[in-house]
């Protein structure tokens, strides 16, 4: 006597069907043509009219000021160079950074320092850029450090 029936198990394949993705690539193409065509079309060159009474406001400086203070040879520990620049341009002396400081706070009095400092630099180096940010009136620094998580 047979108590089950004998089934023979059909094995379904499994297939990607990529229409779907091929449909999404076609778009994203066509968007992108698009998006480059509108904006060629918008740098066009041309002579811009220059108002002499214009109401035109004035491009505001920025707000925050990063100044970064490094080793100028990282692998040589007992190197004194050190490197000084505001945000990612190239690094300057100390005195050119003073002059650059003087002329963003005189755009914007309300400017404030971000000092970030790599940790091996002898403080009194990192004093003197502190100086230089005390000496241009620059009411608010920030000094950026590493916080330890606790456990």
């Amino acid at each position: 006597m047979r108590y089950g029936r004998h089934r023979r198990l059909s094995l379904t394949l499994m297939t990607f069907n990529a229409t779907p993705m091929v449909d999404v690539f076609f778009l994203l193409t066509i968007f992108f043509m698009l998006v480059t065509r509108f904006s060629s079309a918008e740098q066009v060159p041309m002579e811009l009219p220059k108002p002499a009474d214009s109401r035109a406001g004035v491009v505001r400086m920025p707000e925050r000021v990063v100044i970064n203070c490094r080793l100028a040879d990282v692998d040589d520990p007992g190197g004194r160079t050190v490197l000084y620049s505001i945000g990612p341009n190239p690094p300057r002396p100390l005195a050119v950074i003073a002059e650059q400081l003087a002329g963003l706070k005189r755009e914007s009095p309300g400017l404030k320092v971000v000092l970030r400092a790599d940790k091996r630099l002898p403080y009194e180096d990192v004093r003197a850029v502190m100086r230089v940010i005390a000496d241009n009136r620059i009411e608010v620094l920030n000094v950026v450090a590493h916080v330890a998580e606790e456990l």
